[in-house]
């Protein structure tokens, strides 16, 4: 198989999507060649001799249209690349799919996220088949449709086993945006100091636009209002790289987002052997084999009240008994999320191996 990935980033040291050159590396072990077209291609050092990458750039819309048919093309009429994968990004695939169709290669399409429009619902239709992490990470009814569980690098997070140190903290890595909620975990701290619990936050990841940058602000001015100054960081974009380090200060990590589908945050965390406390819609299901201890890792959207309850019985129960749970929690990301495993089906899926 000669596959062509198409994805925004490849760049190992990239905040938001550095686990896609882990992806690459994944999946180049199983075919004779892969193509990345992004957007940005940046730290690619990691990559085996059989990848390569072309940058299209983000400057000018039409000259980018241009340039992505331009290598569409090349790749599919000229080196024969006979399958492409476009990750994440619907308008990829429809992108794609005049030139790969001409060529007779086949489409397939990578989606997780709870948001549902046209251009994903014509990208379902266009493609092979469609995967995705779970049931709710793709809201579109279709029988192309295939649950694959996400795709988590076991020997980035959670390598060595790692006691957090004292004071207690509390972790939450995501971009500061509105639906990531770091408002309601601000309030869940406030409320656990009151209850007198010596406790911390680290807010991990920065935004991306112009209203991001309000919402930075936002957040900094609520920090003061609630008398939380000296209690919280906001530390802005981290390299996925140095996420882990992050994730191993960490008493408890918070994920607040409001995006409803699995958040793969949720599952390096979990890698990573840490409890961590979740709102999404997927997280009853996720936690449900730990039975009562699974339950008290959930919380309803936006509810403060709710997630302090959970992060004070998790910070009053013993040192060792948050240390199983991680490894309780590591042991089902190793079961259903490796990202080896996962690479490897995925490949299968599209035709087999090299």
């Amino acid at each position: 198989m000669k596959l062509l990935f198409l994805t925004q980033v490849l760049d190992r040291e990239d905040a938001i999507l550095g686990f896609v050159s882990r992806w690459v590396r994944g999946l180049a072990s199983e075919v004779e060649s892969l193509r990345v077209i992004a957007l940005e291609v940046g730290d690619t050092s990691d990559l085996p001799a059989n990848v390569s990458a072309r940058a299209v750039g983000r400057k000018g819309r039409i000259c980018r249209y241009l340039r992505y048919r331009k290598l569409l093309h090349k790749a599919f009429a000229e080196d024969g690349f006979d399958t492409v994968l476009a990750h994440m990004v619907p308008r990829y695939s429809l992108l794609a799919h005049g030139p790969a169709q001409r060529a007779g290669a086949r489409e397939f399409l990578w989606y997780t996220h709870a948001g549902v429009d046209r251009r994903l619902e014509r990208a379902v239709s266009l493609v092979e088949r469609v995967f995705t992490a779970s049931e709710d990470s793709l809201r579109v009814s279709s029988p192309k449709k295939l649950v694959t569980g996400h795709g988590i690098d076991l020997e980035h997070f959670g390598r060595s086993e790692v006691t957090p140190p004292e004071p207690a903290r509390l972790v939450s890595v995501g971009r500061l945006t509105p639906r990531k909620d770091p408002l309601t975990i601000l309030a869940a701290l406030a409320l656990l100091l009151e209850r007198g619990f010596d406790v911390y936050l680290d807010l991990v990841g920065g935004g991306l636009t112009v209203s991001d940058e309000g919402f930075k602000r936002q957040v900094e001015a609520r920090i003061v209002e609630l008398g939380l100054a000296a209690r919280v960081r906001v530390l802005g974009a981290v390299p996925y790289l140095e996420i882990p380090a992050h994730f191993e200060t960490a008493t408890v990590v918070v994920n607040a987002s409001l995006t409803g589908s699995l958040d793969k945050v949720t599952l390096e965390a979990m890698a990573s052997r840490r409890p961590v406390v979740s709102c999404n819609d997927t997280s009853p299901a996720l936690f449900a084999e730990l039975g009562a201890a699974g339950e008290a890792l959930c919380f309803k959207p936006g509810d403060s009240a709710g997630l302090a309850t959970c992060l004070a019985a998790l910070l009053s129960s013993s040192a060792a008994r948050r240390g199983e749970l991680g490894a309780e929690l590591r042991a089902l990301v190793a079961r259903d999320h490796e990202v080896g495993v996962l690479m490897a089906r995925l490949v299968d899926e599209m035709g087999g191996a090299s």
